[in-house]
């Protein structure tokens, strides 16, 4: 991480030794059920918003707790943890909003900035973004990125059929 060539390259091996830790937590409990992971993911981004002095907003309406698989719970924290940082390290935001939605069988995050990113259709997808959308495809979702009015990013990330059998 040290001699890393570029930012980016430290960026990213400083994201994924934090993954490690936070899998090899996963890893370790019995079961994970869509409310403890929430609890988990909030207290999580918090802090990280909070040591980068962004205002974070959090809101969270399900309409059923579930269990989650393995796969199921480390895609989702480790997307939720690449969108985090992209705002706190590319997007010189001073608000984050946070929003899942899971109803009848359907589960929408939403994770919005007022940073300065725009055009979104223009963006190379390095390994950051290259891996919210080959994580969010392996968990049989949809990832979308639009412009946030008046500034900033939308990044809306949605599962079809996400029940409450693990497997999924």
């Amino acid at each position: 991480m040290y001699k890393a060539q570029s930012q980016e390259v430290e960026d990213y091996v400083r994201h994924t030794l934090q993954d490690l830790k936070t899998l090899t937590r996963g890893l370790a409990a019995p079961s994970h059920h869509l409310s403890h992971a929430i609890a988990e993911w909030k207290a999580d981004i918090g802090q990280r918003t909070s040591a980068a002095h962004i205002d974070l907003s959090w809101s969270f309406d399900i309409d059923h707790d579930q269990p989650l698989s393995v796969a199921q719970w480390s895609g989702l924290t480790r997307v939720l943890r690449e969108l985090v940082s992209n705002t706190i390290y590319h997007a010189q935001a001073t608000r984050l909003q946070i929003a899942a939605v899971l109803r009848d069988g359907r589960l929408t995050l939403t994770v919005a900035d007022d940073g300065i990113g725009r055009n979104p259709a223009a963006w190379s997808h390095g390994l950051g973004l290259g891996g919210v959308r080959k994580r969010v495809k392996l968990l049989g979702g949809r990832v979308a990125w639009r412009d946030n009015v008046p500034s900033g990013i939308v990044c809306e990330v949605a599962f079809d059929g996400f029940d409450s059998s693990p497997g999924n």
